[in-house]
């Protein structure tokens, strides 16, 4: 990885921006490649990490090093029988347990300012569970960005009755790992940002969707949109 303090080269001027994006890659931790090639993305970006795998420090280090956004990606109980992860919060676990294990996760990982689910099409739709996340981040002064893994979610609710910053995805970009599904994917972020003001759009640190990124994203500045950190466009 690059040297602690490598913190991004500022984007030269560019137009007034009309428009702000937010790209936020998930799944940070498990390989070390995808942190190497951290400092070849020269745009603000959000890092997503999952708690307790081998690179996930590492992964939060780099990132927090350049200057970009580093959040928690909370492993979710999915409708799907997926694999869990070792620190899955599920439906129906006792809230004093939920919160036991947000607090491991989050200490796992350095430099967290907020929280996104990973999988989650069934815990997310779960409103008190939910509660328990948005009051665990209360206390942490942090966020919560709805993955939007489920048309239910119940954290935007959570969110506001707790009285915490959230935010939504709007976009994933790479349901397919196509380079060219991924750049689709990516310009329609854009032209949403472009007509509502704002778009966060998600991905992961796959070889295809780092590439597009790398070459595709900086451009998006001449077209009037700026690339930002996710805790930009969070809200009550």
């Amino acid at each position: 990885p690059a040297a602690a303090g490598a913190a991004r080269t500022p984007p030269a001027p560019a137009p007034p921006a009309r428009a702000r994006l937010a790209i936020v890659l998930d799944d940070w931790g498990y390989q070390r490649r995808p942190v190497e090639r951290l400092r070849d993305l020269r745009f603000p970006l959000t890092t997503s990490i999952l708690p307790g795998l081998p690179y996930s420090r590492a992964a939060a280090d780099e990132s927090h090093a350049l200057g970009d956004c580093v959040i928690l990606h909370s492993p979710m109980q999915s409708v799907k029988a997926v694999r869990r992860e070792r620190t899955t919060l599920v439906v129906g676990m006792a809230p004093s347990a939920a919160r036991a294990m947000l607090e491991a996760e989050w200490n796992s990982v350095p430099w967290l300012v907020g929280l996104n689910n990973h999988e989650g099409s069934r815990a997310s739709a779960d409103p008190a569970l939910m509660a328990v996340v948005a009051g665990f981040l209360k206390g942490k002064g942090a966020f919560f960005l709805d993955s939007v893994t489920t048309p239910r979610s119940a954290i935007p609710a959570a969110a506001r009755a707790a009285g915490i910053l959230w935010a939504r995805r709007r976009v994933f970009l790479d349901d397919s790992q196509d380079p060219a599904a991924v750049r689709r994917q990516l310009l329609r972020a854009a032209a949403l940002a472009l007509r509502d003001g704002s778009c966060i759009a998600i991905g992961h640190p796959h070889p295809s969707t780092l590439d597009v990124l790398q070459a595709e994203a900086p451009a998006l500045e001449a077209r009037g949109i700026r690339l930002v950190t996710v805790d930009q466009l969070v809200h009550r």
